[in-house]
């Protein structure tokens, strides 16, 4: 048995887009979070509060598992979200054991050089029996909590997606398509002017700019070059009232961010946008279209709660998943 190493920083950097062409690690591409919008869009957002700190475990060279993870704000995570790591698909359960671990003990390392109040980590198979990365941070005293995720599969057409619709929105999105007027920015449309509009429409909504310049550069170019898509909403006087912002992976597509003007919420604004996005990533050749995170009642918010349950009327099927935190200081104080 040849013995595990860790490959990280220039090294990991150089060899992540070779590694990631491999059926073994296809996941990483299907999500344009994990993938390659990840990796040019999550720098530009955080700039110098988060440094990436991603790591592979290999063994003769070969990749038994990709760690994403960065480091900043005292968390050990992947730029604001849970760290995600991917094991070789194929792999004997024995060798994920070996790969888990070391990947666990590296993350150890990294929390143990200093500034890492608190570690989080996605575990997407840790419901029925406990996961090898489930078993690890329990191991860490790591706490768990149940997180939900919204899904739409496209590869049925509209007529599969419509099977999760809820039925009140029918009405909602038929409203929307006789009363707002639809423009895009993709790769048949790359109009920055109009993208800039967005941006504005954003910065107005929120009360504040949230994302530097080169955020919404990489958003851009990523769209423009048939990558997603931003799908805009005006009203018959001209007023841009909605925006929905779509970027995909290889597989999935996401719903990046919806903007809608506050003064209207008495009408029914991001139904048909939504749904338009939906459609649009179907022909676009994407398998499935992710809402996002739903929160349980009581874990956040009731702005949050009302986002969710809107996202749950266009869900054919909802994702569990655990997220683990745990505090360092913690740990070590109680060893």
């Amino acid at each position: 048995m040849k013995p595990l190493q860790i490959v990280s920083g220039e090294r990991f950097a150089a060899s992540l887009a070779q590694w990631c062409t491999s059926p073994a690690f296809a996941a990483i591409e299907a999500h344009p979070l994990s993938g390659a919008f990840g990796r040019g869009y999550y720098p530009a957002v955080f700039g110098e509060q988060r440094a990436d700190a991603s790591f592979a475990v290999t063994e003769a060279d070969r990749p038994l598992l990709i760690a994403l993870c960065s480091i900043g704000e005292r968390e050990l995570d992947y730029f604001g979200a849970p760290l995600r790591l991917f094991v070789a698909t194929g792999l004997g359960e024995g060798a994920a054991s070996r790969a888990v671990n070391a990947a666990f003990a590296h993350l150890d390392t990294l929390a143990g050089q200093g500034g890492i109040d608190h570690i989080r980590i996605c575990d997407d198979a840790s419901l029925g029996k406990l996961s090898l990365v489930g078993k690890q941070c329990l191991n860490r005293r790591a706490t768990p909590a149940l997180r939900l995720t919204g899904l739409c599969t496209l590869e049925g057409g509209e007529a599969g997606m419509r099977e999760g619709l809820r039925k009140s929105f029918q009405s909602l999105i038929n409203w929307g398509k006789r009363n707002l007027t639809m423009q895009t920015v993709n790769a048949a449309n790359p109009d920055r002017v109009l993208f800039g509009r967005y941006r504005e429409f954003h910065a107005a909504v929120a009360g504040r700019v949230t994302r530097s310049a080169q955020s919404w550069d990489a958003m851009f170019d990523w769209v423009a070059g048939g990558r997603g898509e931003l799908v805009l909403g005006f009203l018959s006087g001209g007023e841009l009232v909605t925006g929905t912002m779509v970027v995909d992976g290889t597989e999935t597509a996401y719903y990046a961010s919806g903007v809608y003007d506050r003064e209207r919420f008495d009408q029914p604004l991001g139904h048909w946008p939504l749904w338009l996005a939906m459609l649009n990533s179907a022909a676009r050749g994407m398998r499935r279209f992710e809402l996002g995170d739903l929160p349980l009642p009581g874990s956040g918010n009731d702005k949050e709660f009302a986002i969710g349950y809107f996202k749950r009327g266009f869900a054919t099927s909802i994702e569990t998943w655990i997220l683990w935190r745990w505090s360092v200081t913690a740990d070590a104080e109680a060893a």
